[in-house]
């Protein structure tokens, strides 16, 4: 009898509602960016809806195949990238 892995499995909903809560502060960096307050903002932007749309994309895959578009380890690695080149934006939105 085999038995059904007991891990976590990734959540749809979860996922889009992260990627809606990225997008807005997300949105309103890339605005005040593009019309001039600074390379940091629009850095700050940028890495917020990419991630965004990242999980977006990967809470869309979910739901029509129930798995996954890729490996959580892969994933976790792309958060951390988005979330550092986030830093680098607030570093420079609040360093001048």
């Amino acid at each position: 009898m085999e038995q059904k892995p007991t891990g976590r499995t990734p959540s749809a909903n979860a996922n889009f509602v992260i990627a809606a809560l990225l997008a807005v502060p997300g949105l309103i960096n890339l605005v005040q960016g593009l019309s001039g307050n600074g390379s940091g903002r629009l850095i700050c932007g940028i890495a917020a809806l990419a991630y965004g749309l990242l999980l977006a994309r990967d809470g869309i895959h979910i739901k029509k195949t129930g798995r996954p578009a890729m490996p959580q380890s892969r994933m976790l690695v792309l958060g951390f990238v988005f979330l550092s080149i986030y830093m680098v934006g607030l570093y420079l939105k609040h360093a001048g």
